[in-house]
């Protein structure tokens, strides 16, 4: 008898170890669920992502050609954060930051506010979505730089020769464009007979071309046209809904003049299906006073909208450009967003390729400086700032 009993207690704890392994816990998604949700993503990137193959050349990554190992890491995922650690982790790999997981709760409500005015988006609010981002676990790390806004810095370098203008993001820490662009406005003002006046965007990951453009607008005599073009794989009907929703302006891929298409990526022609001309003109300030030289001080961190800012200044000759080359994919729209059916995660992708008016893509080539600047740290003292100090060089003035 007593052997029986200890039979079936054998039986019974193995019954319950075998549904441990391979059922998941209360509210934890189940391996086919995992599974299905990273088949969406890699069908999604497959069809819309525009810089697989820039990836492939730049990185040597072939991301597609990566997916059974891709598959194998999800599957071997024993909860919900190791899962969300794993899709993190497998986005990353295509080395784009516009492209990524939103992996934390702050990131979420950052981006459903900001898209809380339109009505691109209709699962920001789902039930699944909020509790997804309600219920995940801090431990995953968010990087500083996304949370950390740096006060907006102008002041001189010499006093009545060098001024300087410290952009730390393309937006207000205080959420006013309009008010920055006063004091900025106000500072340039008082440049007049100054040799030359310095931009500084190291670090700058970002914001609105707007915060830009409204700066050269003041420190330019005569307007200036920028001519670009934003390729997109529309056959993907996440990328297609986006662009109609947005109602872009396209036209077929085959009509790209001809010197884009000559200089434009190879796989242009053969895997996107439409583009959208981006000319924009930035008007001038007529009551200019400022005649001296512009330096833009640049890094690797400059993405999105002050790699825009790097490429419009290195093409247009408004400034001289000091540092690092930067991190690149400027000229861009903004990246689109997509649900996870399953998890109620939602995935950030890089919406279509930008290629300047000769064709060049900038997330390949990103942006190279003038000067190249080995050690090119921003400083809190000017004196020791290697950029500093070579546009006083250029200058030709002793600090």
């Amino acid at each position: 008898m007593k052997k029986k009993i200890l039979f079936l207690a054998i039986i019974f704890i193995f019954i319950i170890a075998v549904g441990n392994c391979n059922y998941p816990k209360k509210g934890q998604l189940s391996k086919e669920e995992k599974v299905e949700d990273f088949e969406y993503v890699y069908d999604a990137i497959k069809n819309g992502y525009p810089y697989l193959d820039v990836n492939k050349r730049r990185n040597n990554i072939d991301w597609l050609g990566n997916k059974d190992k891709y598959l194998k890491r999800i599957k071997n995922t024993k909860n919900d954060e190791e899962f969300i650690e794993e899709m993190s982790s497998i986005l990353s790999d295509l080395n784009n930051r516009h492209t990524e997981l939103i992996d934390n709760k702050k990131r979420y409500e950052l981006f459903k506010k900001s898209y809380s005015k339109n009505n691109w988006y209709d699962f920001l609010d789902d039930k699944k979505v909020v509790d997804r981002y309600n219920s995940i676990n801090h431990k995953i790390k968010i990087p500083k730089d996304i949370l950390l806004k740096k006060e907006l810095i102008l002041q001189d370098v010499i006093k009545d020769k060098v001024g300087y203008i410290y952009l730390p993001s393309m937006a207000s820490k205080n959420g006013s464009t309009d008010k920055d662009l006063k004091m900025i406005g106000d500072y340039i003002n008082t440049l007049g007979e100054y040799k030359a006046l310095i931009i500084d965007i190291r670090g700058n990951l970002g914001g609105s071309d707007r915060y830009w453009q409204g700066i050269v607008s003041k420190l330019i005599k005569n307007d200036i046209k920028m001519n670009g073009y934003r390729t997109y794989r529309n056959n993907s009907k996440i990328v297609k809904r986006y662009t109609d929703v947005r109602n872009i302006k396209l036209e077929p891929i085959e009509n790209l003049p001809m010197n884009v298409k000559k200089n434009a990526p190879e796989e242009t022609l053969k895997k996107f299906s439409d583009f959208e001309n981006t000319s924009y003109t930035i008007k001038s300030n007529n009551d200019l006073k400022f005649k001296g030289n512009i330096y833009l001080l640049v890094d690797e961190k400059i993405y999105s909208s002050s790699e825009s800012f790097s490429m419009f200044c290195k093409e247009t000759k408004f400034a001289t450009l000091i540092g690092q080359t930067t991190g690149g994919d400027g000229g861009g729209l903004d990246p689109v967003l997509f649900k996870l059916k399953n998890s109620g995660l939602i995935v950030r992708m890089a919406s279509g390729m930008y290629l300047n008016k000769d064709g060049i893509c900038d997330e390949e080539f990103k942006t190279t400086p003038d000067f190249e600047i080995k050690d090119c740290k921003r400083t809190t003292n000017f004196k020791n700032d290697n950029c500093i100090k070579k546009v006083l060089q250029l200058e030709n003035i002793n600090a």
